[in-house]
C-alpha cells in the first residue's frame, strides 16, 4: 500500500491542478473555435512533435555512444519512446529513465555510466528550455519587474560556461558531446514550439501573438518536468493558466492547446511502445 501512496498523491495533484486550470476556461470562447476549418493543423503538430522526439533520441544517443560504440539509432529511438510511455502511463512502476538504464545494462553498459548519461540528457534539455523561456521574457509585456528578468538573462552565458565546466570536470567522458547536446536541445525546443503553434492555429484561425504563448509553453515545460504529477499533466496547464493571466492573453486557448499537446504526446508514446512491443 505504501508504494502506491506517491502515485495516489501525484494523481491527486494532477486532478486538483486540472480542476483549478479548467475554472479559467471560457465556454463561450470554446464555442467560437472553428474546429472544422482548422483541423488540418493537427497533422503538422503531430509531425513536428515527433520530429522533436526523433532529434531528442539522437541527442541521447550522443551520450550513449560514448559508453558503447555504434549503438543502433533505431534501438535507441524505440527505447526512447517506450521510456516516454512508461513515464506517462506507469508512474508507479519502473520509470522511463530507469527502464532505459535497465535495458542498456542488458547490452553490457554499466549501470552508473548509463544513469549519468540519461540524467545529463534530462538536465541539458531542461536548462535549455529554461534559458529559451528567459530570453523570450525580454520581448513580451509581462507583469513582472524587469530587474529579475535582466539578471536571469545575463546569467545565461555564465551559467552555460559553468555547466559545461561541471560536465567536463565531473562527468567524463560526456564533456566531449555536451556542446553538441546543447545545440540539439535548442533544435528540439524549436520543433516542439512549432508543434504548439500548429495547435494554436487549430484552435484559433485568426492571427494571434505567438511570442506570449511561446513563453507559456516553455514555462509549462519546466514545471511539467517536476515529479509531482502524472507525466506533468495538470501542472503544465496550471502554470500556463497563471502565466496567461500575467501576460493578458487567452487562458482558454492556452489550456486547451496544452491539453492537446499532452494528448499528442500520449498518442505518440503509445504508438512507440506498440511498435517496440510488436518487434519483440
Amino acid at each position: 500500500m505504501k508504494k502506491w501512496l506517491p502515485v495516489l498523491a501525484k494523481c491527486l495533484v494532477a486532478v486538483v491542478a486540472i480542476a483549478i486550470a479548467l475554472q479559467h476556461v471560457n465556454r463561450e470562447e470554446l464555442k467560437h473555435f472553428r474546429w472544422d476549418l482548422s483541423v488540418s493543423w493537427i497533422l503538422p503538430a503531430i509531425l513536428f512533435f515527433n520530429a522533436s522526439q526523433f532529434l531528442s533520441a539522437y541527442r541521447l544517443l550522443q551520450y550513449y555512444n560514448l559508453l558503447q560504440k555504434e549503438l543502433p539509432y533505431r534501438y535507441n529511438l524505440e527505447l526512447y519512446y517506450t521510456g516516454m510511455f512508461y513515464n506517462l502511463f506507469l508512474p508507479g512502476g519502473v520509470g522511463g529513465d530507469v527502464y532505459k538504464v535497465i535495458l542498456l545494462k542488458k547490452r553490457g553498459i554499466a549501470w552508473a555510466p548509463a544513469a549519468k548519461a540519461t540524467l545529463l540528457d534530462r538536465i541539458t534539455g531542461l536548462l535549455v528550455l529554461l534559458a529559451v523561456g528567459v530570453l523570450l521574457l525580454n520581448v513580451v509585456p509581462v507583469a513582472i519587474p524587469a530587474l529579475p528578468i535582466r539578471i536571469l538573462t545575463f546569467a545565461i552565458v555564465p551559467g552555460y560556461l559553468l555547466y559545461v565546466f561541471i560536465v567536463k570536470r565531473y562527468f567524463p567522458p560526456f564533456g566531449i558531446v555536451i556542446n553538441k547536446a546543447i545545440v540539439l536541445s535548442v533544435g528540439v525546443q524549436c520543433l516542439q514550439v512549432l508543434a504548439f503553434f500548429c495547435l494554436l492555429h487549430f484552435l484559433h484561425t485568426r492571427p494571434i501573438a505567438y511570442t506570449p504563448y511561446a513563453v507559456l509553453f516553455f514555462a509549462g515545460g519546466v514545471t511539467a518536468a517536476l515529479p509531482i504529477s502524472i507525466g506533468g499533466i495538470g501542472i503544465r496547464e496550471l502554470a500556463m493558466t497563471t502565466g496567461a493571466i500575467y501576460l493578458h492573453i487567452s487562458t482558454t486557448i492556452a489550456i486547451t492547446a496544452s491539453l492537446l499537446f499532452y494528448l499528442i504526446t500520449a498518442i505518440s508514446a503509445i504508438a512507440g511502445w506498440w511498435i517496440r512491443r510488436s518487434h519483440r
